[in-house]
């Protein structure tokens, strides 16, 4: 790997442990009674709720995991000539956020302890992230220039 440049690689979540035990099991950790909802495996993916699965993407930065969840249907937007669905207005800040992370930072692939940040691409270029744990932008960005033909990303207002 060259100076300056971060190692990033897709994800695929194993089938075990069950993303809805981990969810649980965090759950109790933070002192929550109850769940609506959880995050799952699905069709090679992460699942929540009603939203399509998510693309993972995982890398570290100073030793630390991070895990960088991608809505296929807005990278599929920056290909030309794909077709995709609209998400729901709104959905990344509608997200629960908690629900969604908290098991996926205790997953074992990452030895427990990961940050996880949701990345919206609101136009080609710009990103909006809701980061669960320790941000790092410049690893979302990575991960978008390797998942996209645009190779500058930055944040939008």
């Amino acid at each position: 790997m060259l100076d300056g440049m971060l190692s990033v690689e897709p994800w695929i979540p194993p089938a075990s442990p069950d993303l809805a035990t981990l969810a649980m099991e965090a759950a109790d950790e933070a002192g929550l009674a109850s769940l609506r909802a959880w995050p799952e495996v699905r069709k090679g993916g992460i699942g929540f709720g009603s939203l399509p699965p998510f693309l993972c993407w995982r890398g570290r930065v100073h030793g630390a995991w991070h895990l960088v969840l991608l809505q296929a249907r807005e990278v599929g937007a920056l290909v030309p000539g794909a077709r995709t669905a609209p998400l729901p207005p709104g959905w990344l800040e509608a997200l629960d956020l908690d629900a969604l992370c908290r098991p996926l930072a205790k997953h074992p692939d990452f030895q427990r302890d990961a940050s996880i940040h949701v990345v919206h691409l609101p136009v080609a270029g710009a990103f909006q992230v809701r980061t669960f744990g320790v941000p790092s932008p410049d690893l979302v960005r990575e991960v978008l220039a390797r998942t996209s033909q645009i190779q500058i990303w930055h944040l939008a207002d």
